[in-house]
């Protein structure tokens, strides 16, 4: 893949004015199934097919890793699967910022997306964002 691509994959999302505060597991590895425990991710970035977020949890590059997200929002839990596509690492401040791809496998997950991205898109609008899901103003 060419720089330019790379470049232009990280395109095109939607910013919120707020990290949106989410979880993440690590489902498989290499085709594994594995078991971990959550951690936090800050979304800043998303779309229809793509998220955006920092983490402080590093996960190597080559790695083929299925994660699990979840997020609340309106007191509904979201969930979804997704496959890393890029990583922008900041070793220092120890954050690494992702660049997903959702995994749709059926009509419940193009819903469950359909309203998350929604939602968000309107609360973040209509500034209350706070109102509909966890928020930060920085990283953690």
């Amino acid at each position: 893949m060419g720089d330019q691509e790379d470049k232009l994959m990280w395109l095109g999302l939607y910013r919120t004015r707020h990290f949106v505060v989410g979880g993440m597991t690590i489902l498989e590895v290499n085709g594994r199934e594995v078991t971990t425990g959550s951690t936090k991710i800050y979304m800043e970035e998303l779309n229809m097919e793509k998220l955006r977020f920092i983490s402080r949890v590093e996960i190597p590059e080559n790695s083929k890793v299925l994660l699990g997200l979840k997020f609340k929002v309106a007191n509904q839990l979201l969930e979804f699967k997704a496959n890393i596509l890029g990583v922008l690492a900041n070793v220092k401040k120890r954050r690494y910022t992702y660049l997903v791809e959702f995994l749709i496998e059926n009509d419940k997950d193009t819903q469950s997306l359909i309203t998350f991205v929604n939602k968000i898109q309107l609360a973040n609008k209509q500034k209350k964002l706070r109102s509909v899901t966890e928020i930060a103003v920085e990283v953690e």
